[in-house]
Protein backbone atom coordinates (compact mmCIF):
# COMPACT_ATOMS: atom_id res chain seq x y z
CA UNK A 1 0.00 0.00 0.00
CA UNK A 2 0.74 3.82 -0.22
CA UNK A 3 0.48 6.22 2.33
CA UNK A 4 -0.74 9.99 2.32
CA UNK A 5 -0.91 12.32 4.79
CA UNK A 6 -3.59 15.01 5.50
CA UNK A 7 -1.81 18.40 5.80
CA UNK A 8 -2.31 20.78 8.26
CA UNK A 9 -3.61 23.54 5.85
CA UNK A 10 -7.01 24.29 8.15
CA UNK A 11 -7.57 25.54 11.69
CA UNK A 12 -5.48 26.63 14.21
CA UNK A 13 -2.34 24.67 13.23
CA UNK A 14 -2.19 25.80 9.91
CA UNK A 15 1.05 27.70 9.49
CA UNK A 16 3.03 28.50 6.58
CA UNK A 17 6.12 28.00 7.85
CA UNK A 18 5.17 24.66 9.03
CA UNK A 19 3.69 23.56 5.53
CA UNK A 20 6.46 24.14 3.47
CA UNK A 21 8.93 22.97 6.64
CA UNK A 22 7.45 19.68 7.48
CA UNK A 23 7.03 19.00 3.45
CA UNK A 24 10.18 17.72 2.62
CA UNK A 25 10.76 15.96 5.94
CA UNK A 26 6.87 14.06 5.82
CA UNK A 27 8.79 12.85 2.07
CA UNK A 28 12.16 12.03 3.57
CA UNK A 29 10.25 10.27 6.11
CA UNK A 30 9.46 7.91 3.16
CA UNK A 31 5.07 8.37 2.96
CA UNK A 32 3.87 8.62 -0.40
CA UNK A 33 2.18 11.98 -0.58
CA UNK A 34 0.27 15.10 1.20
CA UNK A 35 -3.17 15.79 0.60
CA UNK A 36 -5.32 18.48 1.14
CA UNK A 37 -9.37 19.29 1.69
CA UNK A 38 -11.55 22.07 -0.19
CA UNK A 39 -14.18 24.56 1.46
CA UNK A 40 -15.58 27.56 -0.30
CA UNK A 41 -16.18 28.90 3.35
CA UNK A 42 -14.86 26.83 6.20
CA UNK A 43 -17.17 25.73 8.92
CA UNK A 44 -14.76 23.48 11.48
CA UNK A 45 -16.71 20.26 11.93
CA UNK A 46 -17.56 19.58 15.80
CA UNK A 47 -14.05 17.95 16.29
CA UNK A 48 -12.01 20.63 15.14
CA UNK A 49 -10.90 24.14 16.76
CA UNK A 50 -13.44 27.25 16.32
CA UNK A 51 -10.35 28.23 14.18
CA UNK A 52 -11.52 29.36 10.58
CA UNK A 53 -8.40 29.40 8.95
CA UNK A 54 -8.54 27.77 5.70
CA UNK A 55 -5.62 27.92 3.50
CA UNK A 56 -6.76 26.91 -0.27
CA UNK A 57 -6.31 23.90 -1.69
CA UNK A 58 -4.53 24.31 -5.24
CA UNK A 59 -2.03 27.05 -3.83
CA UNK A 60 -1.38 24.87 -1.04
CA UNK A 61 0.37 22.06 -3.15
CA UNK A 62 1.15 24.13 -5.33
CA UNK A 63 4.00 25.89 -2.62
CA UNK A 64 4.30 22.13 -1.18
CA UNK A 65 5.37 21.32 -4.46
CA UNK A 66 8.12 23.99 -4.81
CA UNK A 67 9.48 22.36 -1.82
CA UNK A 68 9.28 18.39 -2.69
CA UNK A 69 10.76 16.06 -4.86
CA UNK A 70 8.72 13.47 -5.38
CA UNK A 71 6.11 13.40 -3.01
CA UNK A 72 2.32 12.99 -4.68
CA UNK A 73 0.00 16.13 -4.51
CA UNK A 74 -3.41 15.14 -3.84
CA UNK A 75 -6.73 17.05 -3.46
CA UNK A 76 -9.57 15.30 -1.22
CA UNK A 77 -11.47 16.44 -2.22
CA UNK A 78 -12.10 19.33 -4.39
CA UNK A 79 -15.91 20.41 -4.78
CA UNK A 80 -16.96 21.15 -8.70
CA UNK A 81 -17.34 24.83 -8.07
CA UNK A 82 -14.82 25.88 -9.97
CA UNK A 83 -15.46 27.06 -13.87
CA UNK A 84 -14.41 23.84 -15.76
CA UNK A 85 -12.06 25.35 -17.79
CA UNK A 86 -9.95 27.55 -14.60
CA UNK A 87 -10.01 24.03 -12.83
CA UNK A 88 -8.40 22.29 -15.88
CA UNK A 89 -5.91 24.96 -16.18
CA UNK A 90 -4.91 24.97 -12.64
CA UNK A 91 -4.71 21.10 -12.18
CA UNK A 92 -2.59 20.67 -15.50
CA UNK A 93 -0.25 23.77 -14.89
CA UNK A 94 -0.11 22.19 -11.38
CA UNK A 95 1.30 18.60 -13.07
CA UNK A 96 3.17 20.45 -15.35
CA UNK A 97 5.43 22.39 -12.11
CA UNK A 98 5.47 19.17 -10.29
CA UNK A 99 6.22 16.75 -13.02
CA UNK A 100 3.10 15.22 -12.92
CA UNK A 101 2.48 14.10 -9.08
CA UNK A 102 -0.94 15.07 -8.85
CA UNK A 103 -4.15 12.99 -8.26
CA UNK A 104 -7.14 15.02 -8.11
CA UNK A 105 -10.11 13.78 -6.22
CA UNK A 106 -13.37 15.80 -6.21
CA UNK A 107 -16.53 14.90 -4.82
CA UNK A 108 -20.06 17.07 -3.67
CA UNK A 109 -20.28 15.44 0.11
CA UNK A 110 -23.38 17.59 1.67
CA UNK A 111 -21.87 20.76 -0.47
CA UNK A 112 -25.47 22.63 -0.78
CA UNK A 113 -24.01 25.47 1.14
CA UNK A 114 -20.95 26.13 -1.09
CA UNK A 115 -23.25 25.93 -4.39
CA UNK A 116 -25.83 27.89 -3.61
CA UNK A 117 -22.73 30.48 -2.89
CA UNK A 118 -21.11 29.78 -6.25
CA UNK A 119 -24.35 30.43 -8.30
CA UNK A 120 -24.50 27.22 -9.12
CA UNK A 121 -27.81 25.12 -8.42
CA UNK A 122 -27.36 21.96 -5.58
CA UNK A 123 -30.47 20.57 -7.37
CA UNK A 124 -28.09 19.83 -10.84
CA UNK A 125 -24.80 19.05 -8.69
CA UNK A 126 -24.85 15.67 -11.09
CA UNK A 127 -24.76 17.79 -13.85
CA UNK A 128 -21.97 19.42 -12.68
CA UNK A 129 -19.51 17.04 -11.61
CA UNK A 130 -20.56 14.93 -14.94
CA UNK A 131 -19.67 17.92 -16.85
CA UNK A 132 -16.78 19.17 -15.30
CA UNK A 133 -14.76 15.92 -15.70
CA UNK A 134 -16.10 15.34 -19.09
CA UNK A 135 -14.71 18.80 -20.27
CA UNK A 136 -11.49 18.72 -18.08
CA UNK A 137 -10.97 15.08 -19.24
CA UNK A 138 -11.03 16.58 -23.14
CA UNK A 139 -8.70 19.65 -22.02
CA UNK A 140 -6.10 17.87 -21.12
CA UNK A 141 -6.31 15.23 -24.23
CA UNK A 142 -7.56 17.38 -26.80
CA UNK A 143 -7.01 20.72 -28.77
CA UNK A 144 -9.99 23.06 -30.34
CA UNK A 145 -12.20 21.99 -27.98
CA UNK A 146 -15.63 23.07 -28.19
CA UNK A 147 -18.38 22.00 -25.52
CA UNK A 148 -22.54 22.75 -25.68
CA UNK A 149 -23.49 21.16 -22.82
CA UNK A 150 -26.26 21.73 -20.57
CA UNK A 151 -24.59 23.73 -17.89
CA UNK A 152 -21.37 24.55 -20.09
CA UNK A 153 -20.80 26.25 -23.03
CA UNK A 154 -17.52 27.08 -24.84
CA UNK A 155 -16.05 26.98 -28.09
CA UNK A 156 -12.36 26.25 -29.97
CA UNK A 157 -10.48 26.26 -26.62
CA UNK A 158 -7.09 24.49 -26.67
CA UNK A 159 -5.06 24.58 -23.52
CA UNK A 160 -1.16 24.54 -22.86
CA UNK A 161 0.90 23.35 -20.83
CA UNK A 162 -0.79 19.85 -20.52
CA UNK A 163 -0.24 17.67 -17.61
CA UNK A 164 2.83 16.25 -17.59
CA UNK A 165 0.89 12.59 -17.24
CA UNK A 166 -2.68 11.42 -17.28
CA UNK A 167 -4.10 12.76 -13.61
CA UNK A 168 -6.18 10.35 -11.78
CA UNK A 169 -9.69 11.32 -11.09
CA UNK A 170 -10.69 9.88 -8.06
CA UNK A 171 -14.13 10.22 -6.27
CA UNK A 172 -15.13 10.76 -2.41
CA UNK A 173 -17.52 10.42 -0.18
CA UNK A 174 -19.12 6.84 1.63
CA UNK A 175 -22.76 6.25 0.05
CA UNK A 176 -23.75 4.30 -2.25
CA UNK A 177 -24.37 7.10 -4.71
CA UNK A 178 -20.72 8.14 -4.30
CA UNK A 179 -19.65 4.91 -5.21
CA UNK A 180 -21.86 4.70 -8.61
CA UNK A 181 -20.02 8.21 -9.21
CA UNK A 182 -16.91 7.20 -8.52
CA UNK A 183 -17.20 4.09 -11.37
CA UNK A 184 -19.37 6.26 -13.62
CA UNK A 185 -17.18 8.80 -13.90
CA UNK A 186 -13.81 8.36 -12.10
CA UNK A 187 -10.51 6.34 -12.49
CA UNK A 188 -11.00 5.89 -8.25
CA UNK A 189 -12.46 6.18 -4.84
CA UNK A 190 -11.22 7.47 -1.67
CA UNK A 191 -14.18 7.67 0.73
CA UNK A 192 -13.43 9.74 3.97
CA UNK A 193 -13.75 8.54 7.36
CA UNK A 194 -15.87 5.52 6.58
CA UNK A 195 -16.60 2.07 9.64
CA UNK A 196 -15.32 -0.74 8.43
CA UNK A 197 -18.55 -3.05 8.13
CA UNK A 198 -19.95 0.53 5.32
CA UNK A 199 -16.16 0.23 3.78
CA UNK A 200 -17.33 -3.62 3.34
CA UNK A 201 -20.66 -3.04 1.73
CA UNK A 202 -19.04 -0.20 -0.61
CA UNK A 203 -16.21 -2.15 -1.84
CA UNK A 204 -18.49 -4.85 -2.73
CA UNK A 205 -20.48 -2.61 -4.39
CA UNK A 206 -17.96 -1.26 -6.03
CA UNK A 207 -16.34 -4.18 -7.52
CA UNK A 208 -19.58 -5.64 -8.89
CA UNK A 209 -20.16 -2.39 -11.01
CA UNK A 210 -15.90 -2.00 -12.12
CA UNK A 211 -16.09 -5.59 -13.03
CA UNK A 212 -19.44 -4.99 -15.29
CA UNK A 213 -17.68 -2.27 -17.30
CA UNK A 214 -14.35 -4.25 -17.07
CA UNK A 215 -12.69 -1.55 -15.11
CA UNK A 216 -9.55 -1.08 -13.26
CA UNK A 217 -10.53 1.72 -9.72
CA UNK A 218 -7.82 2.94 -7.65
CA UNK A 219 -9.10 2.73 -3.88
CA UNK A 220 -8.19 3.96 -0.65
CA UNK A 221 -9.84 5.78 2.21
CA UNK A 222 -8.89 8.67 4.64
CA UNK A 223 -9.45 6.92 8.42
CA UNK A 224 -8.94 9.34 11.38
CA UNK A 225 -5.74 8.72 12.89
CA UNK A 226 -4.13 8.84 16.66
CA UNK A 227 -0.81 7.23 17.52
CA UNK A 228 0.82 7.18 20.91
CA UNK A 229 3.42 5.04 22.44
CA UNK A 230 0.83 4.99 25.43
CA UNK A 231 -2.54 3.14 24.22
CA UNK A 232 -4.58 4.60 27.18
CA UNK A 233 -3.46 8.21 26.29
CA UNK A 234 -4.04 7.69 22.72
CA UNK A 235 -7.81 6.45 23.39
CA UNK A 236 -8.45 8.71 26.31
CA UNK A 237 -10.35 11.67 25.12
CA UNK A 238 -12.29 9.94 21.93
CA UNK A 239 -15.85 10.58 22.03
CA UNK A 240 -16.62 7.71 19.93
CA UNK A 241 -20.72 8.66 19.81
CA UNK A 242 -19.64 12.18 18.38
CA UNK A 243 -17.29 10.49 15.43
CA UNK A 244 -20.03 7.96 14.79
CA UNK A 245 -22.46 10.71 13.79
CA UNK A 246 -18.98 13.22 12.48
CA UNK A 247 -19.80 12.77 8.55
CA UNK A 248 -23.23 13.78 6.55
CA UNK A 249 -23.06 10.61 5.35
CA UNK A 250 -23.34 8.84 8.69
CA UNK A 251 -27.22 8.40 8.52
CA UNK A 252 -26.23 5.75 5.75
CA UNK A 253 -23.74 3.92 7.31
CA UNK A 254 -23.59 -0.05 8.19
CA UNK A 255 -23.65 -0.15 12.28
CA UNK A 256 -21.27 -1.81 14.12
CA UNK A 257 -21.76 -5.67 15.27
CA UNK A 258 -22.61 -4.36 18.79
CA UNK A 259 -25.53 -1.52 16.90
CA UNK A 260 -23.87 1.43 17.89
CA UNK A 261 -20.89 3.59 17.87
CA UNK A 262 -20.35 3.41 21.64
CA UNK A 263 -16.81 2.65 22.23
CA UNK A 264 -13.53 3.33 20.47
CA UNK A 265 -13.34 -0.29 18.30
CA UNK A 266 -16.58 0.29 17.21
CA UNK A 267 -15.12 2.69 14.85
CA UNK A 268 -12.97 0.41 13.46
CA UNK A 269 -12.02 1.47 9.80
CA UNK A 270 -12.75 5.16 10.54
CA UNK A 271 -10.70 5.45 13.23
CA UNK A 272 -6.96 4.38 14.09
CA UNK A 273 -6.39 4.78 17.73
CA UNK A 274 -3.85 3.38 19.97
CA UNK A 275 0.01 2.15 20.00
CA UNK A 276 1.75 0.43 17.56
CA UNK A 277 -0.01 -3.07 17.89
CA UNK A 278 -3.19 -1.16 17.51
CA UNK A 279 -2.30 0.54 14.30
CA UNK A 280 -0.26 -2.85 12.90
CA UNK A 281 -3.90 -4.20 13.05
CA UNK A 282 -6.18 -1.58 12.05
CA UNK A 283 -3.99 -1.18 8.37
CA UNK A 284 -3.84 -4.77 8.29
CA UNK A 285 -7.43 -4.54 8.02
CA UNK A 286 -7.14 -2.17 5.00
CA UNK A 287 -4.68 -4.17 3.59
CA UNK A 288 -6.64 -7.24 3.52
CA UNK A 289 -9.56 -5.45 1.73
CA UNK A 290 -7.23 -4.61 -1.49
CA UNK A 291 -6.82 -1.05 -0.69
CA UNK A 292 -4.18 0.80 -2.60
CA UNK A 293 -3.88 4.00 -0.17
CA UNK A 294 -4.35 5.28 2.86
CA UNK A 295 -4.48 8.99 3.77
CA UNK A 296 -3.61 9.29 7.37
CA UNK A 297 -6.04 11.91 8.62
CA UNK A 298 -4.00 13.27 12.26
CA UNK A 299 -6.51 16.35 13.00
CA UNK A 300 -7.37 15.22 16.13
CA UNK A 301 -4.16 15.68 17.44
CA UNK A 302 -2.75 18.37 14.79
CA UNK A 303 -0.42 19.44 17.85
CA UNK A 304 0.97 16.26 17.69
CA UNK A 305 1.34 16.24 14.01
CA UNK A 306 5.29 15.56 13.32
CA UNK A 307 5.15 13.20 16.63
CA UNK A 308 2.43 10.68 15.45
CA UNK A 309 4.25 10.74 11.83
CA UNK A 310 7.45 9.79 12.95
CA UNK A 311 5.88 6.81 15.00
CA UNK A 312 3.47 5.16 11.82
CA UNK A 313 6.76 5.97 9.70
CA UNK A 314 8.50 3.69 12.52
CA UNK A 315 5.80 1.59 13.23
CA UNK A 316 3.56 1.56 9.95
CA UNK A 317 5.87 2.00 6.67
CA UNK A 318 8.10 -0.71 7.33
CA UNK A 319 5.24 -3.23 7.60
CA UNK A 320 2.87 -2.20 4.47
CA UNK A 321 4.84 0.41 2.20
CA UNK A 322 6.25 -0.87 -1.22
Amino acid sequence: MRFGVLLPHFGEHAEPERLLGWAPVIEEMGYDSVWVRDHLVYTPHGMESDDRTFYEPLLTLAAVGAVTTDLGLGTAVLIPIRWPIKLAQNLATLSHISSGRITAGLGLGNAQFTFDNSGLDWERKDEVLAETVQIVRRLWSEDHVTHHGELFSFDDVSMLPKPARPIPLVYGGTTRAAVRRAVGLMDGWIPGRIPLATLDDRLAYLRGLAAERGKEMLLGTIPLVVAHRDRAKARDDIDPEALGVSSHGAKYWVPPASGSFSTVDDLEGLLIAGDRDDCIREIAKLEQRGLDLVVLDLRLHFERFMEQLELLAEWVLPEFSG
